[in-house]
């Protein structure tokens, strides 16, 4: 019932990445927020200035980072990215710019563009050159959420308690959970995470889903509601899986956080 909710009611961009979302999911959403901020999403798709706008903006905050040798913004679609016959190395350094462009796309100011999957990502071995076509799948999220998710990461990568009280606050939003949440969603925060001890990490969407699951069920089970920008969130972490998963390679996370915030 309520898959068959969402594939009706979501605007279409973002039906492709139903499959991979959890039916709890829809029990600990502001759902009249959520599907205002889909439809405003779904408007400017089709709006190509708009994401030339936009996509200039990411390649002038690429280049201010020192990213641009890193990463070239494709201005139209490409070919997709095709990992067989690629060396280990050469996967190795694609998963680290993937996780330098997802990293970057959190700590800058501007939009958020969302779909990182394989398909909008294309590499020139010969060059090692990896491209990316940033799609009309974007948006601009509050400044509080983007202020509290960077304390996020900020605080499980730093292990800083009050940045990560900051962060859990969007587990939370405009809801009065029950006694002990906090503690029960950090644990469960910390599971999806991984280790801390600076041991590469092996993306795995089956991993993605079961983590979030146990996180939404605790949320919903606790009388909480998730920031309406994490649904969004969410469809930009789905491509990130999709493609690290595709390249079969353990990465170094933090060192990405860390660079990104510099």
């Amino acid at each position: 019932m309520a898959e068959s909710w969402a594939a009706r009611l979501g605007p279409e961009p973002f039906r492709d990445f139903l499959p991979y979302t959890s039916a709890s999911a829809l029990k600990v959403i502001h759902v009249k927020q959520v599907l205002s901020r889909a439809l405003s999403v779904a408007q400017h798709v089709s709006d190509e200035s708009a994401r030339a706008r936009a996509t200039l903006r990411l390649q002038e905050s690429l280049r201010a980072a020192g990213f641009a040798e890193l990463l070239e913004i494709s201005p139209e679609p490409v070919s997709g990215l095709v990992v067989s016959g690629l060396s280990e190395a050469d996967r190795e350094v694609i998963g680290e710019r993937v996780l330098a462009l997802y990293f970057h796309l959190l700590v800058r100011e501007g939009p958020l563009f969302l779909d990182l999957r394989p398909r909008h990502f294309s590499w020139a071995p010969g060059r090692r050159t990896l491209r990316f076509y940033p799609s009309s799948l974007w948006c601009e999220p509050e400044p509080a959420f983007m202020q509290r998710l960077r304390a996020l990461y900020a605080g499980f990568y730093r292990n800083d308690e009050e940045a990560l009280a900051q962060g859990i606050e969007l587990y939370r939003w405009h809801s009065s959970p029950s006694d002990g949440f906090a503690t029960r969603v950090e644990g469960l925060l910390r599971n999806h995470f991984g280790s801390t001890d600076g041991s590469p990490v092996r993306f795995l969407v089956s991993h993605f889903r079961a983590t979030f699951e146990a996180i939404f069920r605790e949320v919903a089970n606790s009388r909480a509601k998730l920031h309406p920008d994490l649904t969004f969130l969410g469809v930009e972490l789905v491509g990130l899986y999709l493609t690290l998963e595709s390249l079969n390679v353990a990465l170094h996370v933090q060192p990405a956080f860390e660079k990104a915030r510099g």
